[in-house]
């Protein structure tokens, strides 16, 4: 099978059912991966941290912003909102914005806006989630003087960061996601032409993967040998170009034997040992 890609559930149905309505073998399968990364970070009072001039004017206004926002809030979702509220009170609105038919309709310096707040709001919700769980927040109970010097974490760039540091901490972070890998049938790849434009225009990276091997499939079906080969000439076979001013160069005499195992199944040809034969 030829892996096509990794998607959440809901893109992998979308691309394995463009792909059954032109009649491709597919296979979907679901996998769990994994991301990891090293994060260092100074964790104290902000105000030692502040002679040391690490307290930026961005970490001053998340602190105020938690502060008013505890004032008001009674749960931990009704927080977090009024939190991102006070740092930007058009947050929701450009938050639904991010969709791909408002993105594709701005213009590129409002693209441009809605990503950097975007990027703001994820900075600031992860200064709010270190300040609630270093400092036990319990929103809907008196603040009384917990966030007037309360415990944060800095976050450092890794040029930044100095061994001996006794405020000096690092974390590794492990996020697990449930993904589904998208497969054809090697063979099945020859059908590229029959594939809707949407597919085409939404999907580009992977069309162009399947007409890849699609153009090295249609050549081996167009033109089968007579006869034995064995899998080294085969192989040779699955290396094409295509076009004159564009073009398409394939390599894919690496796959050769997973190639050639496909076409069996179609009855297109017969493996044993090294040796190919083709079926008239």
């Amino acid at each position: 099978m030829f892996k096509l890609g990794e998607y959440y559930e809901e893109e992998a149905t979308r691309v394995a059912n463009y792909l059954r309505d032109a009649g491709f073998k597919v296979d979907v399968k679901g996998l769990v991966t994994a991301q990891s990364e090293f994060v260092a970070f100074l964790q104290g009072k902000a105000s030692e941290l502040r002679e040391r001039n690490r307290v930026l004017e961005r970490h001053e206004k998340f602190i105020f912003a938690m502060k008013a926002a505890l004032e008001k809030a009674s749960d931990d979702k009704e927080l977090m909102d009024l939190y991102l509220a006070e740092l930007d009170p058009d947050w929701r609105t450009k938050r639904e914005r991010m969709n791909e038919k408002d993105l594709e309709e701005a213009d590129e310096k409002t693209r441009d806006e809605l990503f950097e707040s975007l990027a703001y709001s994820i900075v600031a919700m992860d200064f709010a989630k270190d300040l609630y769980n270093l400092n036990d927040i319990k929103p809907g109970e008196p603040i009384g003087d917990l966030l007037d010097d309360p415990v944060i974490n800095i976050h450092l760039k890794s040029q930044e960061v100095d061994p001996e540091d006794p405020l000096l901490n690092e974390r590794l972070e492990v996020n697990l996601e449930k993904m589904y890998v998208v497969s054809i049938d090697e063979s099945s790849s020859a059908l590229f032409r029959d594939l809707d434009e949407d597919f085409q225009e939404n999907f580009y990276q992977e069309y162009q993967l399947i007409m890849a091997l699609g153009l090295v499939v249609e050549d081996l079906l167009e033109c089968p040998e007579k006869g034995k080969m064995d899998i080294e000439d085969f192989a040779e076979r699955c290396i094409l170009d295509v076009g004159s001013r564009f073009t398409v160069s394939v390599d894919a005499s690496l796959a050769a034997e997973e190639i050639a195992r496909s076409l069996e199944k179609r009855g297109m040809l017969k493996i044993k040992g090294n040796t190919i034969k083709w079926k008239a």
